[in-house]
């Protein structure tokens, strides 16, 4: 493995696992803590996810954009710093609203840092291509998988330890950026070439209006995909556990299954990837047909094994559709704008999982019950084919204008 995943590269994806474990400690008992500890309402306690959820949508933007004026380093190293205070803050204020300032602190500090890795994990390979990217998805998902477990153990001894628990990985997490990070080469031509650190003389590149709208597009693309995938985090746990009979045990299996899947299912997906890496578009054609074989099964689900086929497909759609989207934004990201379109792509999956369960939600009660929402998210993951079959053909369009433009201009000398 080692072989094709470079030294800079493992420094990026080992902080992603240390980031995403401690985050994991706080995030699957937000609802919880809420509703039941706080007294807060269900919709007082949805809002403020809303607004943790917008907070971290404008700080990835915000981390893009320094990471790309100024420095990943000091991109990084602000988020890394409100991470670790925001936590040791959480651990001795978790009462109200102490505890929502502090959850908001927290979305900050996670949309700086996740922009700012994942355009490190495209800069640190290479070629910049699909292999750092899913090597980075890997890695956040062994913190899902580690994370909650850990929390859930330290939560029997009450909430208290398992904000302290996320705090000892935010201190791990700091400790290990501020020994390591500073050995990536960030001033390395290829760093200095896709993300201007003001220098003297450096012209900004700004993106043709095909690459604008082709970019866009694929936003579009993500967000209708995530869209109905957030809903088995949702609204289907709802149908699964209050009316399919599915206990909460089996349920929180099934993300256990989840993880898993992605972390060992490299092993298999690695090798068949590799053979038709360069084709982007027929990697997400394979995730969408997946996520839509996932709703189909859990449509006609009767019993539990039917959801854990559903899960299944639903996994193998992420691992062929998820890594594929931030490749492609690499590629249209103009010369200065790296940072910033990493920023932008998480910020959509960050809107993704606010709007979703608020939007299911009323299409549940007021547009025909479960049946209209399986029926809403095929047609949401349709039109995820249509847009993102449209912005290949203007990206390809895109690069032959420009390839064109290139010969004229070699001409003309």
């Amino acid at each position: 493995m080692t072989k094709w995943l470079p030294k800079d590269l493992w420094i990026v994806i080992i902080g992603m696992v240390l980031l995403y474990t401690g985050l994991s400690f706080i995030w699957p008992f937000n609802m919880i803590y809420m509703t039941q500890e706080l007294g807060m309402s269900t919709t007082d306690a949805s809002l403020v996810l809303l607004i943790n959820s917008g907070v971290g949508i404008v700080s990835s933007i915000i981390g893009g954009l320094i990471f790309d004026r100024f420095s990943g380093f000091i991109s990084l190293t602000i988020g890394t710093i409100i991470l670790v205070l925001s936590t040791a803050s959480l651990c001795f204020f978790h009462g109200f609203p102490f505890f929502i300032w502090n959850l908001w602190a927290v979305g900050i500090a996670m949309g700086m840092v996740f922009s700012g890795l994942y355009a490190a994990a495209g800069l640190t390979h290479p070629t910049g291509g699909r292999t750092g990217f899913n090597a980075i998805y890997v890695a956040q998902n062994i913190g899902v998988a580690i994370g909650p477990l850990l929390a859930g153990l330290l939560a029997k001894q009450g909430m208290s330890h398992v904000y302290i628990g996320s705090f000892v990985f935010a201190i791990a997490f700091a400790g290990y950026f501020f020994f390591f990070f500073h050995k990536i080469d960030w001033k390395s031509e290829r760093v200095s070439a896709e993300t201007k650190h003001r220098k003297k003389g450096a012209k900004r590149e700004f993106p043709t209006k095909l690459a604008l709208c082709s970019f866009i597009l694929l936003l579009l693309t993500y967000l209708l995909c995530q869209l109905p995938h957030v809903q088995w985090q949702s609204n289907l746990s709802t149908y699964m556990t209050e009316i399919k009979g599915v206990t909460s045990s089996e349920y929180g299996n099934l993300w256990s299954l989840n993880g898993a899947l992605i972390v060992l299912g490299q092993l298999i997906l690695i090798p068949v990837v590799n053979r038709f890496k360069k084709y982007l578009l027929a990697q997400i054609y394979i995730g969408i047909f997946l996520f839509i074989l996932s709703f189909v099964v859990a449509m006609n689900a009767s019993v539990y094994s039917g959801f854990v086929l559903g899960m299944i497909f639903l996994t193998l759609g992420e691992m062929f559709a998820w890594p594929a989207i931030p490749t492609i934004a690499y590629q249209l990201a103009p010369k200065g704008a790296a940072g910033l379109y990493q920023g932008l792509v998480n910020g959509m999956a960050t809107a993704a999982r606010m709007l979703a369960p608020f939007l299911g939600a009323i299409v549940v009660q007021n547009l025909g019950g479960i049946k209209a929402l399986f029926i809403g998210a095929f047609i949401l993951l349709g039109c995820a084919l249509i847009s993102i079959t449209l912005q290949q053909i203007l990206q390809k369009k895109d690069q032959q204008d420009k390839a064109a433009l290139k010969i004229s201009v070699n001409q003309g000398e």
